[in-house]
């Protein structure tokens, strides 16, 4: 295994990932403010793209589903944390998926840092569950 980041760097990295993240979303509108959005159908959309073959887009919508917190897609968001074959991808599906106030979304980042098959995933969800507000936790 290469060295790479140190433990602390990987932290640092991952803490400021959240960090840069979370007040990306804050400074975002609040969605029930804009009428003109069909927010049904915006969902819909970003739990097609987050089908897609295109690694990219994947996680685009990823991105997308969580800075305007569209509920509709934790699900999506859970199955792609726990199959999808690129480590980038299920770090972006864990990323996305504590940024939700849901048990079932912080539960499954938990499950990926106890158990997924890249130790990088794993410590990577770890990092995510420590910097994140512990408001739902289902190993406590």
């Amino acid at each position: 295994m290469k060295k790479g980041l140190t433990t602390n760097g990987f932290v640092a990295v991952v803490a400021a990932t959240v960090i840069a993240f979370t007040s990306a979303v804050a400074s975002q509108p609040v969605i029930s403010k804009n009428p003109t959005i069909d927010w049904k159908k915006a969902e819909s959309n970003y739990i097609i793209a987050l089908n897609s073959d295109n690694l990219g887009i994947r996680q685009s919508a990823a991105t997308y589903v969580a800075e305007y917190q569209l509920k509709g897609a934790v699900e999506p968001l859970i199955a792609l944390l726990k199959t999808d074959k690129v480590e980038s991808m299920r770090m972006a599906a864990a990323l996305a998926l504590v940024s939700f106030d849901n048990v079932t979304a912080r539960a499954a980042v938990e499950e990926a840092a106890l158990y997924d098959g890249s130790e990088k995933v794993a410590k990577f969800c770890e990092s995510l569950l420590e910097a994140s507000p512990n408001k739902f936790s289902a190993l406590e």
